[in-house]
């Protein structure tokens, strides 16, 4: 996937330049789907307005919302050339479970991966053992914590699909017994199409989570006003007006 700058107009600059007395800052993002970013051509989605709320916190930074994909994010950041940070990523994701190797935003919003099966043929995730002798869809590149271990006894079988849209398409059409989509992206997807009373979520979800901001240790400095505004009390009382907006529960 080429990186795409979708919010700002500064596709040539380096990460942070001095012009006017604003300082840019790109804050990068792998998650091309909905409801956290709903159309690149209008700058829609939480994932934008996640952007435009720290703009307005800040009145010589312009935070740019730039779209590039997991792989690359994760190289550049294991070879310390990511110049800029995460959005709406957790430690967990990234190796960092102790948040030693990288520095981390308090929670933006809270999220959940539930296991999402056809009506006519409904998977409840119980135990481990409920997910032997499966099929089940996942991301490609994406990691799932609760079915590593299955997956590595091979008592579950893995199907890679490009997005999540895709992974509740071979739902639909039984290719596959269960997939892991986000809540929020499913029910954008159920109510577009209506596919309400042809999914069926099990009881209990894969996973439940927050979404953070990811900091490299060296941009400490630069990108310390950053974690002072996400962390502060007045920010936090708009983001969760904004995720609200957006039905994400906390």
């Amino acid at each position: 996937m080429q990186q795409l700058i979708i919010i700002g107009i500064f596709t040539l600059a380096p990460w942070y330049a001095w012009g006017e007395q604003i300082e840019r800052v790109k804050l990068y993002t792998y998650h091309d789907k909905p409801p956290y970013i709903m159309e690149l051509k209008d700058s829609s989605g939480l994932y934008f307005d996640i952007v435009r709320l720290l703009n307005e916190f800040h009145d010589d930074v312009q935070y740019q919302l730039v779209l590039r994909s997991k792989t690359r994010i994760r190289e550049e950041l294991e070879k310390g050339q990511l110049e800029g940070a995460v959005l709406g990523v957790n430690p967990v994701w990234f190796g960092d479970n102790d948040q030693i190797k990288y520095l981390w935003s308090d929670p933006l919003f809270y999220d959940t991966d539930e296991f999402v099966s056809s009506v006519k043929r409904p998977f409840d995730y119980l135990n481990p053992t409920s997910l032997h002798g499966k099929r089940y869809g996942g991301v490609q590149g994406y990691f799932y914590p609760k079915l590593h271990d299955a997956e590595k006894l091979e008592k579950l079988e893995r199907i890679d699909a490009s997005n999540e849209k895709a992974l509740l398409e071979l739902v639909l059409k039984q290719q596959i017994d269960f997939a892991v989509v986000s809540r929020p992206t499913f029910f954008y997807y159920a109510r577009k199409h209506g596919w309400w009373t042809s999914l069926y979520l099990s009881h209990q979800a894969h996973q439940k989570y927050y979404r953070a901001i990811l900091v490299p240790k060296k941009h400490k400095d630069k990108l310390g006003n950053l974690m002072k505004t996400t962390n502060s009390i007045g920010f936090k009382k708009h983001m969760k007006q904004l995720v609200s907006s957006y039905h994400i529960s906390e």
